[in-house]
């Protein structure tokens, strides 16, 4: 059984309120909860706030039973429905707690708006730096996750046939991945042709595999609440254009060079660098338009960005996708994306 380390993670909270000086920390973010108390919540059923010396979860009756495994490490607060953020702000004032913050960007407009009328401080998450690092229960499900997405396409491939539609091959995905556990399917993305130019297709139920030409399947899965997220692309039938291969070839080779430069304590701009100046020597730097890659962890796109000149270092056990592509706009495109546990020497490939 995956042990559960959501009251390690709350604790790295709390020590990171006190060094920061904050009398707590207000948070409706689901994903924030369910990184710290372990628990699977959707969005407003509930309102938590964190002290250096204690943790509170403000919620409606109907959640109670739902937040009973992080009782043992969190105060359950019972309040009418609607009083959440009433109730937690209640609590600040009757613990008289001073530089309580939330961070803007992960509540809604007249929830920050409440907020600062009673004179919460605005602040970028402490939870955001914390999740970049993944414990040994995250990295066990993140594992898992990519294990299934890898199996799937193993199996999936082999089926393709020419004349299947863009949606049958989805469908086949999302099959293979729930059969082998999936929770749920945040993003399948299958292109033929022309369409494999689109970096985010979406699959088409007319659109069918014609002989001789590109595919591109970009997807992943959630697991116990982590995801994966790998693409592959190939050429469909037996006569591969010399154009193809190129660039191809000239993809992986960006791919291999940002992989080597994964390691714990490199800044994510110079994995971009790595694998975006491979394509820009070789003529193709405007045919390359996102990112060379992203975290993932409770969400598809996560931090860090690898992204041109980011000053984010990268940690250990911190979990990144590789991804560089080229896109030939009416003719085909090639993305080639793992994703990587990075350690202190280098990183594991998982996918």
């Amino acid at each position: 059984m995956i042990k559960d380390l959501a009251q390690t993670r709350m604790n790295a909270l709390r020590r990171r309120l006190k060094q920061a000086g904050l009398g707590g920390y207000l948070t409706t973010d689901r994903l924030e909860q369910r990184y710290v108390s372990g628990v699977e919540l959707s969005s407003g059923e509930a309102v938590f706030l964190i002290t250096p010396t204690a943790a509170y979860c403000v919620t409606k009756k109907l959640i109670v039973a739902k937040m009973a495994p992080a009782a043992r490490f969190m105060k359950i607060v019972d309040v009418p429905y609607g009083a959440m953020a009433d109730g937690a702000l209640t609590l600040i004032e009757k613990k008289k707690l001073k530089r309580v913050a939330f961070d803007p960007a992960r509540v809604d407009f007249q929830t920050g708006e409440l907020f600062l009328k009673h004179k919460l401080v605005r602040t970028d998450s402490p939870v955001g730096d914390l999740r970049r690092q993944k414990c040994s229960d995250e990295l066990v499900r993140l594992q898992k996750a990519c294990r299934i997405a890898a199996d799937a396409f193993d199996e999936v491939q082999a089926q393709i046939k020419t004349g299947m539609s863009e949606e049958d091959v989805r469908i086949l995905m999302a099959l293979a991945m729930t059969r082998r556990g999936a929770d749920s399917i945040p993003f399948n993305i299958v292109c033929f042709g022309a369409n494999t130019a689109d970096a985010h297709h979406t699959p088409s139920k007319t659109r069918k595999l014609r002989n001789n030409e590109a595919v591109l399947m970009d997807f992943g899965c959630f697991y116990e609440g982590y995801t994966s997220d790998m693409t592959r692309s190939w050429w469909h039938g037996p006569r591969v254009p010399a154009a193809y291969t190129q660039i191809w070839n000239l993809v992986d080779k960006a791919h291999a060079a940002g992989v080597k430069a994964l390691r714990a304590g490199v800044r994510a701009g110079t994995v971009d660098k790595a694998a975006r100046d491979v394509i820009e020597r070789a003529g193709y730097g405007t045919y390359f338009f996102h990112t060379t890659g992203h975290g993932i962890g409770l969400q598809e796109h996560d931090l860090p960005i690898l992204r041109a000149g980011a000053p984010d270092k990268l940690a250990q056990n911190c979990v990144v996708t590789v991804e560089p592509g080229i896109y030939l706009d009416g003719r085909f495109g090639v993305r080639l994306e793992d994703s990587y546990l990075v350690t202190k020497i280098g990183s594991k490939k998982l996918t």
